[in-house]
């Protein structure tokens, strides 16, 4: 069981192995927030603990780390599960390329919670990671399983690993954006790769992962995830009758629940039949208390697992599916993990069964379920809420885009497109680069004026009925037209305003994104001191952009790029001068020279 902080589950996942880079990435969500996607590429490429607000203190760092994920990481989250973050940041453009809205085919939620790494090194073969887990990409305080495991590539294919191949080489496919030719080449290699890797299960375990996807065939008949089984352990936060029968009568002598007392509550069966093994619930002080302040975020129970027990085998499948027949009918797409293993003795402490794991400490997490009165919802307030999913619903399903041109000082972003929504509800919008309070009615032609570096494609809804305070609030990636080339050049240009923060990202780009995180938290001390006069001629800097040009030139490719971008305008032409420049250009020619040998 994981702690429940996703910013250290991140790091964990996505930390290279000792002697590796991360190559390329692909996480799938059901909800995404944005404030996670900031952090995750420093604390990813660069192994950094810091939280958003650290490293925004030198923002420039972040910037070009994002610039590298946006290459190197990409996020397939349901089209209506981005998050309205808590605040407004040009920043949020950067994103962009690595986020990509889709659809589950059947209907229901894009529901899966997956992770897969390349790693590569100079000296051995690629290294592929999976991580198939309960957890989104938001800041969640929930209780959450994640099952990890990496492999080398084998040569013949894999047959318990090629759904999971599948679901990555539809995942370009469920969603509405234009496919680029580089990013679809590199799912394609990483799906191939995939489905040729023997994952090998955890200590305790036998054998290797086996993974199942639901959700992309046709919906039909509730998955059966085993024929049969002496006993059961369902885990899941969210229930529905049907299917909590259809599992619990796969036991043949005991079943056991663990579930959240308000799901369990909205139930009208006798749950006491099927579950004669018991019904538990977290225990309220298994929560904790946050140490930051993060009341508002969700937690309590998130963790999904099924663990049979047959004979002397127990089996564990783990991943994203509830016991809902959303999930097990084929209306979400889903992804399980099966891993197989001797459950051991009774009253043993060795083995992977029911009884060893339920007895290693989650026993002290939960308690009885005590069934209580369930206050049913009003006509009243089943009405609000349908109304506000049915206008989700026509916005997600609109062809609005995000249209933007020049105006005499600022630009213009418009927000345009026609969508029917049910009588009484508002809709109110606002690009995510801006304040809430910016926010104007929704209408065929909205518009605001921007600074060029506040424009986006990410935009943000809330959906409100007349006379209600319930409050339906998502983030929508819109396709753009008229969008400058140079705006993330602006982005960078209001992050570097001096030549002195120039040469400071100069020494800090020249130790690496895996470095950086030392100089963040020395922003007092002899590495970000740079005299205004120094420029490139600084013997010290020169000889490292030499020394780097000749033993490891990829390193300074993002300074190439940076340099490129500065003097496409005139103010970043002022940081980067022309003499400093011409120096550059010597050391670009030994640059082109290293590369191409």
């Amino acid at each position: 069981m994981l702690s429940p902080d996703s910013r250290i589950v991140a790091m964990d996942q996505l930390k290279p192995p000792p002697g590796y880079r991360l190559d390329f990435t692909v996480l799938t969500t059901y909800s995404l927030d944005l404030e996670v996607l900031l952090a995750l590429p420093l604390a990813v490429l660069a192994q950094a603990e810091e939280g958003v607000e650290e490293l925004l203190q030198d923002p420039l760092l972040l910037l070009e780390a994002l610039r590298e994920a946006g290459e190197r990481v990409q996020v397939f989250v349901d089209e209506g599960g981005v998050a309205i973050p808590g605040n407004s940041r040009a920043l949020y453009s950067a994103l962009e390329a690595s986020v990509h809205p889709v659809r589950a085919p059947n209907g229901g939620a894009f529901h899966p919670k997956v992770w897969v790494a390349r790693f590569v090194s100079e000296d051995r073969p690629p290294l592929i990671r999976v991580s198939v887990a309960s957890r989104n990409l938001t800041f969640d305080r929930s209780w959450d399983l994640a099952l990890t495991s990496e492999a080398t590539v084998g040569k013949k294919v894999v047959a318990a690993s090629k759904p999971l191949a599948t679901l990555l080489r539809r995942l370009p496919a469920l969603g509405r954006e234009p496919q680029q030719k580089d990013r679809a080449s590199a799912i394609e290699q990483l799906a191939s790769e995939v489905q040729r890797t023997v994952f090998p299960a955890p200590e305790g375990f036998t054998g290797q992962l086996d993974f199942q996807v639901l959700g992309l065939g046709k919906k039909g008949a509730l998955w059966k995830p085993v024929e049969q089984a002496r006993r059961v352990l369902a885990i899941a936060p969210f229930v529905s009758a049907k299917t909590l029968h259809s599992v619990a009568w796969i036991a043949t002598h005991e079943s056991q629940l663990v579930s959240r007392s308000e799901e369990l509550a909205k139930l009208t069966e006798d749950l006491n039949e099927d579950w004669d093994g018991g019904i538990r619930v977290l225990h309220s002080s298994a929560e904790g208390e946050p140490e930051d302040g993060s009341h508002h975020r969700p937690s309590g129970l998130h963790a999904k697992a099924l663990v049979f027990e047959q004979g002397h085998q127990a089996t564990w499948f783990i991943g994203s599916a509830n016991l809902t027949d959303a999930a097990f009918s084929g209306r979400n797409v889903e992804v399980m993990a099966s891993i197989s293993g001797p459950k051991g003795r009774s009253g043993g402490d060795k083995g992977v069964g029911i009884d060893q794991f339920l007895n290693a400490g989650f026993l002290n997490l939960c308690e009885d379920y005590q069934p209580q009165e369930r206050m049913p919802e009003s006509d009243e307030a089943l009405e609000v809420a349908e109304k506000l999913k049915q206008a989700q619903d026509a916005l997600l399903g609109s062809e609005l885009k995000v249209a933007c041109h020049s105006a005499e000082q600022d630009w213009q972003l418009a927000v345009q497109g026609h969508v029917e929504v049910p009588e009484g509800v508002q809709v109110s919008v606002w690009p995510l680069s801006v304040e809430e309070h910016q926010a104007k009615t929704f209408c065929e032609d909205v518009s605001w004026a921007l600074p060029i570096a506040r424009l986006t494609a990410f935009v943000a809804f809330s959906l409100k009925v007349v006379g209600y305070k319930d409050e339906l609030r998502f983030v929508l990636k819109l396709a753009a037209t008229g969008m400058p080339e140079s705006r993330l050049h602006h982005v960078l240009r209001t992050l570097i305003d001096s030549p002195e923060r120039f040469l400071q990202l100069l020494r800090a780009l020249l130790g690496g994104l895996e470095e950086m995180n030392h100089l963040i938290g020395d922003k007092t001390g002899d590495a970000w001191q740079f005299s205004s006069t120094q420029g490139l001629r600084g013997e010290p800097l020169l000889e490292d952009i030499l020394r780097s040009a000749s033993r490891d030139p990829q390193r300074l490719v993002p300074i190439r790029r940076l340099i490129a971008d500065l003097r496409e305008s005139e103010e970043g032409r002022e940081i980067v001068s022309d003499e400093l420049y011409e120096l550059w250009q010597v050391v670009d020619a030994v640059l082109d020279e290293r590369l191409s040998s």
